[in-house]
Order: structure tokens, then C-alpha cells, then sequence
């Protein structure tokens, strides 16, 4: 079966970021309970500074609050354009026009060379030219990211490194992801299938596999990190010289979505060539994949 002949959205699929996309960083907010501390600080400070009655303290009181408010104000700035940079991304998924005017416009903004900028600007870039979004991610160093961004920097990293077949860079830049964060529960199942298949394709079966075995499927796209989960375990079962449960599982993907194991069967995935093999084997014994051909076949 000819590259022409896999199913036909397969070649456009496998040739796209065939994992979910990298999560936005969280949602910049100022809790609750902040403001509310914040306020608690304030009124103490000054009910002190008035029952003194020293000019002096109250001043340092004054000084420190006009401080604070500064600093909140700050904040409250940087919030706001970190919202309206995710909003750009949000509209821009819809199509390679929509990314191309969002980059325009982030690239246009004065704060182009920050690291949440450069960052958005990575991940509508990793969808069309990966090694571009590389280049611009490299232009700033990881810990020069905030601290709450760093281990999405390295996810998406992984994510493009895993797609352009360098395994061996994929792996460093996993190893350096806290996937335990707590304060980055939501993206664990997604960020541990593709840790997962980063190891699992660099040496690491068996930590790929019990990786695996510890996701639990949150309700919001399941269906997508259930996915990339079996991608992953193909991975893991074949470097884990487990040819049998690799075959079944690509049978089970092929059950799936036939179009996924163009991933497996494409050459510019530099998918291990006994793997290949055994995915283009699964894919011509499948009755979708035969349908397609048949079809093919009588319109010639």
C-alpha cells in the first residue's frame, strides 16, 4: 500500500500535530483571597499608624500603601494582556488565516520579545512551520519563562520534537517537566502520554508504561488523550520488544481512526522501521483501509 493509498485523510492527519495541542498557560487571575488579605494588611496597618498618632508612621504607612497599590496595579495591567493573548489564540485555532494575522499581531505588539509572547507566538507557529516555533522558543531561555509557564514551554517542545522524529531532544526536554505540580493538575493526563511516548521512543519502555498505567482521564477531552495515550503504549509495547500486544493495540487504533496510523507508516515521522513495517501490516488487513483502496481502484 503506497503512501497514495492510506485512507483518505490520513496523509493530511499524520502530517499535522498528530497529538492534542499544548494547553495555553493557566488563566492569569488574582484570587479571592488575596484581595482579601491584602485588604486585611492595609486596614491594620493604618488602624495602627492612626492609634500612634505619629506623622511619621502614618507616612510609612501612606508611602507602603501607594506601594501596594502600584504593585496591584501592575498586576492588574499584565492580567489584562495576558487575557487578550489568549483570547488571539483561541481565535486563531480556526484556520492557518487566523494564525497568520494573530502572529502578525502579536509579533507587532511592544512586548514581542517577552516570554509570554514569544511563547503564544510558538504555538500558532507549531502548527504550520515547527522548526520556526523551535527557533523562537530557543530565543529565550527556560528559566527565564515564569516559573508557572516553564513545564508548557517544555511540553510543547516535546510535542514538536516528537513530531519531527528527534526523540533524543524530546526526551531532555520531558525529563525537565514536573508532572506532579499541583498547581498543574488539569494537564497531567495529557502532559504524561506525551512524556510517555518521548521515553517510550528513547529507551524508557517500562517507565513509559507504568506512566501510563497512573493517567486518569479528566472529562474534557478524553477522547483525544485516551488517543494519544494508545499512541504512546504502541510505542512503549514495541521498544518493550512486545510485538503482540504492539500489533493488537495498533489494531485497536485502527478500529479507532485508520488515519492515525499514518503516524506510524509516513516517513517524516522516522517511526522505527520494524514499526513501520508492522503498522502498514495492520493497515492493509484493515476493511476500512481495503474499502479505501477498492474504491481507488474503480475510480481508475
Amino acid at each position: 500500500m503506497t503512501k497514495e493509498e492510506l485512507p483518505a485523510a490520513a496523509a493530511a492527519d499524520a502530517a499535522s500535530d498528530a497529538t492534542p495541542d499544548a494547553p495555553a498557560p493557566p488563566t492569569a487571575v488574582i484570587p479571592r483571597k488575596t484581595w482579601l488579605v491584602m485588604g486585611a494588611i492595609v486596614v491594620v496597618a493604618w488602624a495602627f499608624a492612626i492609634s500612634t498618632g505619629n506623622r511619621w508612621v502614618m507616612l510609612v504607612v501612606g508611602a507602603l500603601t501607594l506601594v501596594l497599590a502600584g504593585v496591584m496595579l501592575w498586576a492588574l495591567r499584565t492580567i489584562r494582556k495576558h487575557r487578550s493573548t489568549m483570547s488571539l489564540l483561541q481565535g486563531a485555532a480556526a484556520s492557518p488565516e487566523a494564525r497568520r494575522e494573530a502572529l502578525e499581531k502579536l509579533s507587532a505588539g511592544k512586548d514581542a520579545g517577552t516570554p509570554t509572547n514569544v511563547f503564544a507566538r510558538a504555538q500558532l507557529l507549531a502548527a504550520d512551520d515547527p522548526q520556526d516555533a523551535l527557533k523562537l522558543l530557543r530565543t529565550v531561555e527556560l528559566r527565564n519563562y515564569p516559573p508557572a509557564m516553564q513545564d508548557d514551554v517544555s511540553l510543547l517542545q516535546t510535542q514538536i520534537y516528537l513530531r519531527l522524529g528527534r526523540t533524543g531532544d524530546a526526551r531532555k526536554s520531558a525529563d525537565v517537566m514536573n508532572l506532579d505540580n499541583p498547581q498543574r493538575k488539569e494537564i497531567r493526563p495529557l502532559a504524561a502520554t506525551i512524556v510517555a511516548e518521548a521515553w517510550a521512543r528513547s529507551g524508557k519502555p517500562k517507565e513509559a508504561l507504568a506512566l501510563l498505567d497512573t493517567i486518569e482521564l479528566p472529562k474534557k477531552d478524553a477522547e483525544q488523550i485516551a488517543l494519544q495515550a494508545r499512541v504512546a503504549r504502541i510505542f512503549a509495547r514495541f521498544a518493550a520488544h512486545q510485538r503482540g500486544p504492539a500489533r493488537a493495540e495498533l489494531t485497536a487504533l485502527a478500529d479507532e481512526d485508520p488515519n492515525q496510523l499514518g503516524r506510524f507508516v509516513l516517513p517524516q515521522f522516522r517511526v522505527h522501521p520494524e514499526l513501520q513495517k508492522l503498522a502498514r501490516s495492520v493497515l492493509e488487513q484493515h476493511p476500512s483501509a481495503r474499502r479505501h483502496v477498492k474504491a481507488q481502484s474503480k475510480r481508475r
